[in-house]
């Protein structure tokens, strides 16, 4: 029988299995498992799991079988035929082969009708026969003879089976005709009411409509619904009046089926309007309001306010989802392959963590800052909605689902003339106390037991980065611009490779007694002291903040050196053209990830490239394809090898995991590049930017592969506020409408799973190895592809990322059989 994943409930028939799955529709996320035993199929879309169901598994053996209604067989009584059916399906099919012989066939129910065409013969069974019972079969082609008692319900499985729309007959519109089937008698009255509630939740949170909107939408779904529900009535009652049912029943009946209506109960009573849908979503959903915080009275007099997410009940929201649990009880415990760093766990900061070797379960976070612009950055509201955003991340979480943007989890929202106005000391004081009370009480989970917590990164842009840690913010032209150590400009501009004094959590504290004592604004590059450093676990020059590789590396470095070879490569050596190289950029054949973020046309003059950062990473990754056999003596040109170092740093730099030989390796090739560079181009100065790129490789080493950390998949976040202003238009207290906004969201997100299946395979087909030619045959063989467990499918998209008939991937078994010169 057919079970719902949700519910923990069977059917006895598909159409009653669809209609209730369908109550699901609208839980984030979900994913619709097929049902049927033996059947793994899974689906993003209700539309394609009822396809599947009636396409697949029409033909499953139901409740209202021959066997299971105590019937032997069905016998036809044709001539001398006497075929014996299972069923009255498979029953039906054989008159229809008498017809195509041109032979009349009787109805098999007890009403004399012959037929000579097999469609009128369906016909007929679905506007006569429809809710007929199996005692209405004709006795001459029942085996046993006998008059047939139904069980109690059997009488309307035998109706939806001898409708030729339902899985007895197929007539094509099979899918069509569940629309019009009425809920189950045991649909919970609950469960429909959070179902409708969800869709509201789904259209304000997600889709962003405005609430005036969403009501206007409501009022017309009620009216339209009373409208039919009159005219439905009124034809019932005309009905019953015909079948000479007295008024006072009829009225009561009618009464009845009014009061009783779910819809119309749900919107009257419950989701009417926005204040009782918000009232809803916070009592029945993981809702987690956000704190206003006071931080006093602005340049202007007006009082000013940040948005404040208690960072301990989002913890406790998040954790209500198994898959967190789960995720957090296997981060720690994976056996990891020696000398190779994969995460955040195996670098030296956590290792060396006093919290993270005493407490096995404790929680790691990321903290994210930035500010970004809601309002056109051209226009008369420039820097006046400027909002600064703080974002949270679980090191705990799986690198893939840590990457997506729906369980980043909002911490605080505030205007950036405010945060600049108050001071961070003011705005960040909530935050800081509850991190310092989840270092020393921890936070109660939903797995029963108390986990303690600490940050173990604030990652950020390199302004934002060096605001937070108290660091100087001009790097044009103040004298110590590094956060890692206490290099000088002059210094670097003469020997960029000589090696400063690292920044140390000593050194820093000693910065800031140099500061009080001397009265000075700046002690070697440190301003004021970090509110952050007041935690027990965590400190800036731990180090705690990464480095930002959007842009530092591929914005700053490879936008500028990339831009600068190529134009000595066009306009010095004349080894190709700017419109050759646009020609090719232009009909590369892009794939994958590549096509969403293919190279932009090169502009002779600029000095730099026009892309944004996984752009100029695109272009810097594919040059040698475009242009590569454009080189005349690749291996002597220098500025060739250069473009050829910068295309293996970025690699080794954004590789998912790199052992402890590689990070030595990219050491020395940094230090090579910037010799060459400074010595090749000496009347291009290097940037600061150049510099941190000497820092990579010992940060690696400090927070693990420095792509966990990539700062672009939190800048992502900011879209949805960005949607959010731009669709509500209001303005008004802006910050405080986006945190509600985002924690309508999550409420919605945690009603289901806040991560997609790690697997997901769109309009797949059985697998049938038959079908395929003896190489893939050959190549399957052993591995037990069945159809019932395997897809064939265009593409299949395996946490997160994408794959297509067109990608090549690389196992391990396989990259060491090329290494061997074994693999064919």
């Amino acid at each position: 029988m057919p079970w719902c994943q949700f519910c923990d409930c069977t059917f006895e028939s598909l159409s009653a299995f669809c209609q209730h799955m369908k109550i699901h529709s609208h839980v984030p996320n979900n994913v619709f498992k097929c049902g049927i035993p033996d059947c793994s199929r899974t689906f993003k879309k209700f539309t394609a799991f009822k396809a599947h169901i009636f396409r697949d598994h029409k033909d499953r053996p139901s409740k209202s079988s021959v066997e299971q209604l105590g019937i032997d067989a069905l016998v036809c009584d044709i001539g001398t035929c006497q075929e014996k059916c299972s069923d009255l399906k498979n029953f039906v099919l054989h008159l229809k082969n008498h017809i195509k012989e041109g032979t009349r066939v009787p109805c098999p129910f007890t009403c004399n009708k012959q037929f000579s065409v097999a469609s009128t013969l369906t016909s007929h069974l679905s506007r006569k026969h429809r809710n007929s019972s199996a005692e209405s079969l004709r006795h001459s082609i029942l085996q046993s003879n006998v008059s047939v008692q139904m069980p109690h319900g059997e009488a309307s499985n035998m109706a939806e089976l001898s409708h030729p729309q339902s899985e007895l007959f197929d007539c094509g519109d099979g899918i069509e005709q569940l629309e019009n089937v009425l809920l189950p008698d045991n649909a919970d009255e609950s469960l429909f009411l959070k179902n409708m509630a969800l869709f509201y939740l789904k259209l304000q949170a997600k889709h962003i409509l405005p609430s005036s909107v969403i009501q206007s939408v409501i009022e017309g779904m009620q009216d339209i619904h009373d409208i039919s529900q009159s005219h439905l009535l009124l034809k019932l009652g005309e009905k019953l009046i015909a079948l000479g049912i007295s008024e006072n029943d009829i009225k009561s009946v009618l009464d009845v089926l009014q009061t009783d209506d779910l819809f119309r109960r749900s919107i009257i009573n419950t989701l009417s309007t926005d204040k009782r849908r918000k009232s809803f979503y916070k009592d029945n959903f993981k809702f987690v309001d956000p704190v206003p915080v006071c931080l006093g009275q602005n340049e202007s007099g007006k009082e000013s306010f940040a948005q404040y997410i208690p960072i301990k009940k989002s913890l406790e929201a998040l954790f209500c989802c198994k898959s967190v649990i789960e995720q957090h009880n296997n981060s720690r415990s994976e056996v990891r392959a020696k000398d190779i760093l994969s995460d955040v766990w195996d670098g030296n900061n956590i290792d060396e963590n006093m919290l993270f070797k005493t407490d096995k379960d404790s929680l790691a976070l990321i903290l994210y800052e930035d500010a970004f612009e809601v309002a056109n950055p051209l226009g008369s509201g420039k820097k006046k909605h400027k909002i600064l955003a703080v974002y949270m991340t679980l090191a705990n979480l799986l690198p893939h689902c840590r990457s997506g943007i729906d369980p980043m989890q909002l911490v605080l929202l505030c205007r950036e003339q405010d945060f600049r106005f108050f001071g961070q000391d003011l705005v960040f004081a909530t935050l800081v106390k509850d991190l310092k009370d989840l270092e020393e009480n921890g936070v109660e989970l939903a797995d029963g037991k108390v986990h303690k917590g600490t940050l173990c990164a604030i990652a950020g842009d390199n302004l934002g980065s060096h605001y937070i840690g108290g660091f100087v913010e001009n790097f044009s032209k103040s004298k110590n611009f590094c956060r890692y150590c206490e290099i000088d400009r002059q210094t670097f501009n003469s020997a960029p490779l000589t090696k400063a004094l690292t920044r140390t959590v000593e050194s820093y504290e000693q910065n800031l007694k140099d500061l009080d004592a001397d009265q000075t604004e700046i002690a070697i590059g440190v301003k004021c002291n970090s509110p952050f450093n007041d935690l027990k676990y965590f400190h800036v020059c731990q180090p705690g903040l990464p480095p930002c590789l959007g842009h530092d590396l591929f914005e700053g470095v490879v936008s500028f050196d990339l831009a600068l070879y190529i134009d000595h490569l066009v306009n010095q050596e004349k080894q190709f053209t700017y419109t050759e190289l646009n020609h090719r950029i232009n009909q590369f054949k892009y794939l994958g990830n590549d096509a969403r973020d293919k190279p932009v046309e090169m502009t002779p003059g600029t000095g730099k490239l026009s892309g944004h950062a996984v752009q100029n990473w695109c272009f810097l990754r594919l040059l040698p394809l475009l242009v590569g056999e454009k080189i005349v003596s690749p291996t002597e040109n220098e500025v060739w090898q250069l473009v050829l170092q910068l295309r293996q740093i970025a690699e080794l730099i954004c590789a998912p995991s790199i052992n402890i030989g590689q990070i030595a390796y990219l050491s020395v090739l940094i230090e090579e590049y910037i010799e060459t560079r400074k010595v090749v181009f000496p009347n291009h100065p290097l940037k600061p930017k150049h510099h941190y790129l000497c820092h990579y490789p010992e940060l690696t080493g400090r927070f693990g592969p420095l792509i966990r950390l990539w700062t672009l998949r939190f800048e992502s976040k900011h879209s949805y506020f960005k949607q959010c202003a731009r669709k509500l238009h209001n303005f008004k207290n802006l910050s405080a409408t986006l945190a509600e906004r985002h924690q309508l969201l999550q409420a919605y997100l945690h009603a289901g799973s806040p991560f997609p299946e790690n697997v997901v395979a769109e309009r797949g087909i059985e697998f049938h190895v038959n079908d395929y030619n003896d190489d893939i045959q050959g190549s399957v063989a052993g591995l037990n592809f069945q159809p019932g467990n395997t897809v064939a499918c265009n593409g299949v998209t395996v946490k997160g990322t994408l794959y297509k008939k067109t990608c090549m991937l690389f196992c391990r078994r396989m990259m060491r059989e090329l290494c061997l010169g074994t693999f064919i």
